[in-house]
């Protein structure tokens, strides 16, 4: 009978191993409330109040940088950018 011929065997690799894994970010905790009733409001800081001196002099600065019109319309402007907070 014929001697039968076999191949070596082929090294067996070793597994491989899992990817890393990126750590997962953490949600933010948002905090429970225990009661129906809704949270108050923020309350609006208190206004200042603008005087006639405050308008008087935004109105003499308009004025004075050269980019102004009449009293009138530095007054104005000067009064419209004090109440709206510029």
């Amino acid at each position: 009978m014929a001697k039968k011929i076999t191949k070596p065997a082929a090294p067996v690799a070793a597994p491989k191993a899992a990817p890393a894994l990126k750590a997962m970010p953490v949600a933010k905790a948002t905090p429970v409330r225990n009661t129906p009733i809704p949270k108050p409001a923020p309350t609006l800081s208190p206004r200042r109040e603008i005087t006639h001196e405050m308008i008087a002099r935004r109105a003499y600065e308009i004025y004075a940088s050269g980019k102004g019109g009449s009293e009138q319309d530095n007054w104005h402007r000067a009064e419209r950018e004090l109440r709206s907070g510029r």
